[in-house]
């Protein structure tokens, strides 16, 4: 983005490690990388999964948006003085209803992330199966 006068208003920084919303909270926003990087991550199985690290110009959050669903993720600032562009459901839509390209690019993404996400799932089954098929030692009598 080259001239972000119009955006600085919708405009929040983060620093490392900062948390930007939690993993099952309810969303009202998505955000937009201005600069800095956030990373995506989810408990499964008792371990942090790292779903994704975004940078400049990648979006986030969009999903609540979409479906008024619980966040999918836990969403933490991944380099200091990250600053995200925030868009309420109400400028979302607007986005959406206005700008075709908009909700191309936002179908896009979600397309590719429900791929990438199908690709984890089944590595993660696979490590399961492999754990579960592992013969165990039997101690002698």
């Amino acid at each position: 983005m080259k001239d972000t006068s119009a955006f600085r208003k919708f405009i929040k920084a983060y620093q490392k490690s900062e948390v930007i919303f939690e993993e099952n909270a309810p969303g009202s926003e998505m955000y937009v990388i201005h600069s800095g990087k956030v990373k995506l991550a989810t408990r499964k199985m008792g371990r942090e999964v790292t779903l994704a690290t975004l940078g400049t110009g990648e979006f986030f959050g969009e999903m609540a948006l979409v479906d008024s669903s619980p966040r999918t993720a836990t969403a933490i600032a991944a380099a200091d003085n990250t600053r995200l562009i925030t868009l309420d459901q109400d400028k979302f839509l607007y986005l959406v209803g206005q700008q075709p390209a908009f909700a191309l690019t936002i179908m896009h993404e979600l397309c590719r992330r429900i791929r990438e996400r199908w690709i984890l799932y089944d590595t993660l089954l696979q490590e399961q199966t492999e754990q579960i098929k592992k013969p165990t030692k039997r101690k002698p009598k």
